[in-house]
């Protein structure tokens, strides 16, 4: 079947797609990957730029078109992509999406002043943080997500040390050239993700033309892991629609 690929944001790795898997390989073939430093990816040794190790990938496929499901940082990979190999991508899915050229507010940054640690504090001290203490990466009533999402940071803790501050953005700022993206796009967001995040998808619906923007309920920055009953038949009409 038609091929997708998912990409996953900057806490998790490939695993945080567990809840898609299964329903999407129904339709076609999905393959998930780990970005270097996550889950089990080597870490990387040099700089490198993430909308390469995509392309590599999508070449490795040896298909003509793929659909592309990014969330947060994912998405902005995606992104990166879609516009660097534009005949390459059939369709974007663009979920808790952020985009290269549009900035963050204080707010974002210090999470409201929550006490997020320093990227040089002990891992178990940021685990505990991003579970149980940052009220947008998920939303407050999804305590399943919420402890199978610390399972996961705490079987993979590299996760957040992994990548060693070595990735680099391709040479271009994704917003400015939004408009150049061409394909049907779909931008998910959670209702209860950071209004930072809320402003990204709004930027981005407005800069590719004819895009549509989902918000979900009771689900934060990782509605895909949060909310999949709500999530999967969502993207997979949309996919459906436009394959």
């Amino acid at each position: 079947g038609p091929v997708v690929v998912l990409t996953h944001d900057g806490l998790l790795h490939r695993e945080t797609w567990n809840g898609q898997l299964a329903a999407f390989a129904e339709t076609r073939r999905v393959v998930r990957w780990d970005r270097r430093g996550y889950g089990r990816s080597d870490a990387p040794t040099a700089p490198f730029v993430n909308s390469r190790d995509l392309a590599a990938l999508v070449a490795s496929l040896d298909v003509e078109r793929v659909s592309l499901v990014g969330c947060s940082m994912g998405s902005l990979v995606t992104l990166e992509f879609a516009l660097e190999h534009p005949d390459k991508v059939s369709s974007l899915v663009l979920v808790g999406p952020i985009v290269s050229g549009f900035g963050f507010s204080d707010h974002f940054r210090s999470r409201g002043g929550r006490g997020m640690p320093s990227r040089d504090a002990p891992v178990d001290q940021r685990i505990e943080y991003w579970t149980t203490v940052d009220p947008w990466a998920t939303a407050p009533e999804s305590t399943s997500a919420r402890q199978a999402m610390k399972a996961l940071m705490m079987a993979n803790p590299h996760n957040l040390t992994g990548a060693a501050g070595l990735s680099r953005s391709p040479g271009f700022a994704a917003r400015g050239r939004l408009s150049e993206i061409q394909v049907p796009t779909l931008i998910v967001v959670g209702e209860s993700d950071m209004p930072d995040v809320h402003a990204h998808a709004g930027v981005i619906q407005a800069g590719i033309t004819g895009s549509r923007r989902v918000v979900l309920t009771r689900s934060g920055h990782l509605p895909h892991f949060e909310v999949p009953d709500a999530f999967n038949p969502l993207v997979l009409e949309f996919l459906a629609s436009v394959e």
